[in-house]
């Protein structure tokens, strides 16, 4: 979710950061109520789309980059005590003591000695999935963009923008919009948060609890089994 999150943080912030402006309106196929969209504000959308994210932006993005940041997740996530990790899990004082200073990685390389090529080798191979996966999603994607920048912008502003594009300035800006936010530098703050979100996540899972509580609680898979023999 925190990768996507990333991906789209930027494109999606600077049109939403711009008032919309009433338009004529119709219901899609699911009865979603959408803005119309001008046919001349939409070509030259499809034209800051070009800058901002032409294709092949994800494979730059991720290709040698989310699988590194992913390796650092991991590593800060597992090599952190077992015991810090399951305080606020419900887990008596006395079992949480019994852990000592052993990390989730002690305790998996004592069961696999392969544990971290394992992991290295699968965080790789699934982050260049998900390039394919997102490079494919590519042109869809971009045209959502488009349909997005020609409601939120007028006519004038989206001629501003790309005249600042065509720009020796507005080109090195637009070519490295995305990629800021897959800068070594912008990794680095990212999982410097890591740690708290470790330690902030039993309190997230108690407030779900809380607010799920007055639902019936989740049928076991025998329980399950024995209702349907019954019907």
């Amino acid at each position: 979710m925190k990768i996507m999150f990333t991906t789209f943080a930027g494109t999606l912030a600077l049109a939403l950061s711009v008032p919309a402006v009433a338009q004529d309106t119709v219901k899609t196929a699911d009865n979603i109520e959408q803005t119309a969209v001008n046919p001349a504000r939409l070509a030259a959308a499809k034209v800051t789309v070009d800058y901002l994210f032409p294709l092949g932006t994800y494979e730059r993005m991720m290709k040698g980059t989310m699988d590194q940041m992913m390796d650092s997740i991991i590593s800060q996530s597992f090599d952190r005590p077992m015991a810090e990790t399951m305080k606020g899990y419900g887990m008596d004082d006395e079992a949480i003591e019994k852990m000592g200073d052993a990390s989730i990685n002690d305790m998996m390389l004592e069961r696999d000695p392969h544990f971290k090529e394992r992991m290295q080798i699968s965080t790789k191979l699934m982050t260049n999935e998900m390039v394919d996966l997102m490079t494919a999603m590519e042109p869809a994607i971009r045209e959502t963009l488009a349909n997005i920048y020609a409601r939120k912008f007028t006519p004038d502003q989206l001629a501003e923008m790309n005249a600042f594009f065509a720009t020796d300035t507005g080109s090195a800006f637009a070519r490295d919009y995305m990629m800021v936010f897959v800068d070594p530098e912008m990794m680095q703050s990212m999982m410097s948060f890591v740690p708290e979100m470790m330690q902030s996540m039993p309190a997230i899972m108690k407030k779900v609890e809380e607010a799920t509580a007055h639902l019936p609680p989740v049928k076991t898979e025998p329980e399950a089994q024995l209702q349907k023999a019954d019907e």
